[in-house]
């Protein structure tokens, strides 16, 4: 299974492009695609922590299926993190170790056991991770950032 997060700029008025504007868009291009490399690294970070926490390791290969990548759509920046489809299911379904364990006191009486999930490490990682992105796409680009950023662009032109 695998997820896309693609980032797009909506340009609905043709507009002339400047060499201050170009400048602009690509630091606002590298801006980005270095926030989606953080995001990809810290989501599998976090989910890899979550399932060892939670002692989901059954044969270890949905922990070596975590893994993300950068990609270009166009002139669109964009993440893909991926791992094995059985993952997620573990997370709807409430996978437990022990799933036979009978309370033969409360079989009799009807009593109804609580079952919250308490194994939610996709859901909580993965939204709370995309709120953080958008937080820091959207107000991460300081003077100090763009002073940074026009200097690793300015090395990419010495070195082409």
């Amino acid at each position: 299974m695998s997820f896309y997060l693609l980032c797009s700029e909506a340009n609905f008025v043709p507009k002339q492009t400047t060499t201050m504007d170009q400048a602009s868009d690509d630091i606002k291009l590298l801006f980005i695609q270095e926030e989606l490399s953080l995001f990809g690294e810290e989501l599998c970070d976090a989910l890899s922590d979550a399932i060892l926490k939670q002692k989901l390791i059954d044969s270890g290969s949905l922990l070596d299926s975590l893994n993300y990548s950068s990609f270009m759509e166009g002139n669109n920046p964009g993440q893909r993190v991926s791992f094995f489809s059985y993952g997620r299911c573990v997370d709807m379904s409430g996978y437990k170790k022990n799933k036979i364990q009978v309370d033969t006191n409360r079989e009799v009486w009807g009593i109804r056991q609580n079952t919250n999930k308490k194994n939610r490490w996709y859901a909580r990682n993965m939204y709370g991770g995309l709120n953080r992105l958008i937080g820091r796409v959207m107000y991460g680009l300081s003077d100090h950032e763009i002073a940074r950023l026009k200097g690793i662009l300015e090395n990419r032109i010495k070195n082409e």
